[in-house]
């Protein structure tokens, strides 16, 4: 499998500068409300608590991730454990309940939930929690979900690890790394985000980054899915109007494996 350590080690490094650099904003900011530049005290007073929190996140997780990998080893395995799916109806929504609310589901047309995705907070940092959920800019800001399935079992532990660019990891039950997302430029300048499973492409979405349109593809190049991003089903749109995510058309329905999901859920983590 690749080197799960150095691509932690990469995404600790690039969450201590980007949180440093919005640190730094963040100051600026403070600065200006401290010594009262009245040109731009309400601007400071708004922009201050995001840069600063969202820096700050960022800053301890890549010290954490460091932490990590100094004391502990990165345990790896080959492939997931799979849960699949018997049937899915072919329009469905992935979205979580508000953007600052970082529980996320996947849901038919009536909102019957198939699976979610929660974030993880021990007790003791619960109120920073709740603080950063709404002090920050969500789309940049690390996190760890936990992703349950259509009986409320617990299937994996998904790792977002963010900054200006992410990357996305999935854990077993024993802790093991499995597999990690990778994005790169495809054919014609379209945004590809890759689910690499040991040394395999599993998954890939590609499509365009400004439209939101997206298809889902497995190694076999075989089409499992279309997503429209932003998008709002007509036929549920007091539902899901008010709730960020995307819709999934699947293209096949039929036993579909919950590392997929997973990876969808990795996909509205890091774009929202």
């Amino acid at each position: 499998m690749t080197d799960i350590r150095s691509l932690i080690l990469k995404d600790a490094g690039r969450q201590l500068i980007t949180g440093g650099v919005l640190l730094v904003f963040g100051m600026f900011f403070l600065i200006s409300i401290l010594f009262y530049q009245e040109g731009s005290f309400i601007l400071s007073l708004f922009y201050f608590p995001l840069f600063f929190v969202t820096g700050a996140g960022l800053f301890v997780t890549g010290l954490q991730d460091f932490n990590k990998l100094r004391h502990t080893s990165i345990q790896t395995a080959d492939s997931c454990p799979e849960y699949t799916y018997p049937l899915f109806p072919k329009r469905m929504y992935l979205g979580q309940q508000d953007i600052r609310n970082d529980q996320a589901g996947l849901y038919d047309m009536r909102g019957e939930r198939y699976a979610q995705a929660e974030e993880e907070h021990h007790w003791k940092y619960k109120p920073a929690a709740v603080i950063s959920s709404w002090l920050s800019f969500p789309s940049i800001k690390s996190g760890s979900f936990v992703y349950k399935d259509d009986q409320d079992a617990s299937q994996y532990r998904l790792e977002k690890k963010g900054g200006f660019k992410w990357r996305g990891y999935i854990q077993n039950e024993a802790g093991r790394y499995t597999a990690y997302t990778k994005e790169w430029k495809g054919k014609d300048g379209k945004r590809v985000i890759g689910f690499i499973e040991g040394q395999n492409l599993r998954w890939q979405l590609e499509g365009d980054r400004y439209l939101g349109w997206y298809q889902v593809t497995d190694e076999n190049d075989r089409v499992w899915a279309k997503i429209k991003q932003g998008a709002i089903p007509t036929e549920a749109a007091d539902r899901f109007g008010n709730m960020p995510g995307f819709i999934i058309e699947w293209s096949v329905r039929e036993q579909v494996p919950s590392s997929l999901v997973a990876f969808l859920f990795l996909f509205q983590y890091g774009n929202y």
